[in-house]
């Protein structure tokens, strides 16, 4: 039902067209299991930290939960909204990158990757913005063919620490960003200091991909492509000009 303007107040009207005119950014939700102790321990909880609603809010867009679905529903619930945000959460199964799971993989829920790596790549074939953050900026890698590292103090032992528990509201390292990528127009400076709470990360950049962002170990941390922008840390937890920028974006 279309909002009609007819004997609406000045005030109303100028209200709805501000409302009409904030970019819709779609929030993937994670899924975890309720509190045991809740008297609804049998579901689980779609679940979304409030700092990515926060930050968008503020940066001017009007962010939406979206909950788990079945595949083919994708499509239909991705329809209303500018742009999709897969943010933080658990490890994605290495069956996704033609791997076995390591024992330090936190065990994957199979369902929800499988939701979220169709949501990556049907949102990027209709033509929106796809944005990643941590467990995100992974799931952009794996849905167009790129692997990981199942742990990076295992699997590449002279990087520096990067699952920073003690500091997730600080920055820890720095990263530098590739002139010329929405990253070094983000943040207008060549290096950028971030949190870091992973245990895996980019191994082989998937094709159609670039790396717009290293960590001081090499690592990377940034990646773009048409209408793609993902990074391995949590922007929602610090002062960040990410989210002004994403939201620009979409204007």
């Amino acid at each position: 039902m279309k909002f009609s303007t007819y004997g609406q107040s000045p005030a109303n009207v100028i209200r709805y067209k501000k409302i009409a005119m904030r970019p819709k950014i779609a929030i993937s939700c994670v899924l975890r299991p309720s509190d045991p102790e809740c008297v609804w321990h049998r579901f689980r909880e779609n679940f979304v930290n409030e700092g990515y609603v926060t930050q968008l809010d503020k940066a001017g867009a009007i962010p939406y939960l979206l909950p788990y679905l079945r595949e083919e529903d994708i499509e239909e619930q991705l329809s209303p909204f500018s742009a999709l945000l897969v943010p933080g959460g658990a490890d994605f199964s290495a069956y996704y990158y033609h791997e076995e799971n390591m024992d330090c993989t936190i065990p994957p829920d199979a369902l929800m990757d499988t939701y979220q790596l169709q949501l990556i790549r049907t949102a990027h074939r209709m033509g929106k913005w796809v944005f990643g953050v941590c467990r995100g900026f992974q799931g952009v890698n794996i849905a167009f063919g790129g692997t990981l590292y199942q742990d990076i103090l295992l699997q590449r032992p002279n990087s520096i620490p990067h699952m920073r528990k003690d500091s997730p509201y600080a920055p820890v390292h720095s990263v530098t960003l590739e002139e010329h990528s929405h990253l070094y127009e983000a943040f207008g400076t060549k290096t950028h200091s971030v949190n870091s709470l992973h245990h895996q990360g980019v191994k082989t950049l998937a094709d159609g991909l670039t790396a717009t962002a290293y960590s001081e170990d090499g690592l990377i941390e940034g990646i773009e492509a048409e209408k793609i922008l993902a990074v391995q840390w949590h922007p929602e937890a610090l002062e960040s000009p990410f989210f002004d920028y994403i939201v620009s974006l979409l204007r």
